[in-house]
């Protein structure tokens, strides 16, 4: 009787991390998509009206972001300043945060044609990240969850 509850157990565990990193994938996902919409409103609203950043970041909304912290960091800190405070809740890789670390630093210190011009480099960078995760999202999670369900059946046949 204990086995089968054990076993039980086990597979359970081994379905249950497989929805977690699938899950994880797709907030992963779109949080890179709400950065580059973020980068793109920043952007679009320097150019036309030359709004100022701390403006731009009271309007803008994205629940990707807003679930993670950053935008209410980033209107209570700034950019950079919500870069280090959520760090540990984007679930970005490296270069994103590379990029978007960057971004915070130089946002504000130019005028508004050199403004733009990062806006535009640091968009098209993370567009091309955009595009990879979403591209290998799909294998990602079908390994990962190849992995964790193979890893409780074996668990469950070694114990057994």
């Amino acid at each position: 009787m204990w086995q089968w509850l054990g076993g039980g157990a086990i597979l359970a565990v081994s379905f249950y991390l497989s929805v977690s990193v699938s899950r994880m994938e797709g907030r992963r996902v779109r949080q890179t998509e709400g950065f580059f919409l973020l980068l793109c409103r920043i952007r679009a609203e320097i150019a036309a009206y030359r709004t100022p950043l701390d403006r731009i970041l009271l309007r803008f909304e994205n629940p990707a972001l807003g679930e993670c912290g950053f935008l209410a960091a980033a209107r209570s800190e700034g950019f950079a300043g919500a870069m280090d405070l959520c760090r540990d809740r984007l679930l970005l890789d490296e270069e994103e945060l590379r990029l978007l670390d960057a971004f915070g630093d130089r946002i504000g210190r130019g005028d508004c044609g050199e403004e733009v011009r990062l806006c535009d480099y640091t968009a098209r960078e993370l567009e091309k990240t955009m595009l990879r995760q979403k591209e290998e999202a799909p294998r990602r999670v079908r390994a990962a969850r190849a992995l964790a369900v193979t890893g409780g059946l074996m668990l469950l046949i070694f114990l057994l």
